[in-house]
């Protein structure tokens, strides 16, 4: 039997007080629906190991599969400003080229589609590859948003041309619709998918076959030069009636 070609490696980055291989469990239902496209995904660490005064929350507050004798939470960047600092980040993402690269593209969840959108204009430096971005296709986005410290608003200066698709939860507390949304602004091929849950990775079989399919779409380069271009209302329509149709099913 012929082994299955891959058609290229996803750099997965999780969200605040998460980490690689939660994030991966987490994500199950995206990573192997885009395993089964034939496609490599690497979930890797952020570089901040946050302590219970770095959280936000109480750290009884996360589900059980969070609860562990030694609680393994990362960051990507502290969330008081004070201590905001992007650069190790980017160091850990420079790694994860090294280690595993290139990537036809980036897939981020909250705080680490934050990471996201401020490199994809850069990446070429971040990672110190001048080919880096060449080969990167394209980017997901699940509950993404613009970093408000001002250390990092020159990233936003230049609009994104690389096609992104963000994934929005309608019932989202965390990261409001509009938070999101503004990312979603700064990029001229972007693509918003909407669903009826909150702050997660959907795993419902009609939104991970639409994710599939923008993804190979993209890849491959047979999306139509009318679609791709500040996803316009037709695209959003047959999103929004994609969504409509599936508010019964319930929640991932």
């Amino acid at each position: 039997m012929s082994q299955k070609v891959v058609k290229g490696t996803i750099l997965c980055l999780h969200g605040f007080a998460q980490n690689g291989p939660g994030f991966s469990v987490k994500a199950s239902g995206i990573r192997k629906a885009l395993k089964k496209a034939g496609y490599h995904t690497v979930f890797i660490d952020g570089p901040i190991e946050l302590t219970a005064a770095d959280l936000p929350f109480a750290a009884n507050s996360l589900g059980a599969d969070d609860k562990a004798e030694k609680p393994d939470y990362r960051g990507w960047v502290y969330t008081q400003a004070e201590k905001f600092d992007i650069q190790p980040a980017y160091d850990a993402i420079k790694k994860a080229y090294v280690e595993n690269g290139p990537f036809v593209g980036i897939l981020g969840f909250s705080q680490g589609s934050g990471i996201v959108g401020t490199i994809l204009n850069t990446l070429n430096e971040v990672v110190d590859d001048d080919k880096a971005l060449e080969s990167l296709k394209f980017a997901i986005l699940y509950s993404g948003f613009k970093f408000e410290n001002e250390s990092v608003q020159k990233y936003y200066e230049k609009r994104i041309s690389l096609p992104t698709l963000h994934v929005i939860g309608e019932l989202d507390t965390l990261v409001s619709n509009e938070r999101s949304q503004l990312l979603a602004d700064l990029c001229d091929d972007a693509t918003v998918l909407k669903h009826p849950g909150g702050h997660y990775c959907p795993s419902t079989k009609d939104l991970l076959k639409t994710e599939v399919a923008w993804v190979n779409s993209v890849v491959d380069g047979t999306r139509q030069e009318s679609k791709e271009t500040n996803a316009n209302e037709e695209s959003k329509k047959e999103i929004d009636d994609l969504v409509s149709s599936m508010d019964n099913l319930g929640k991932a």
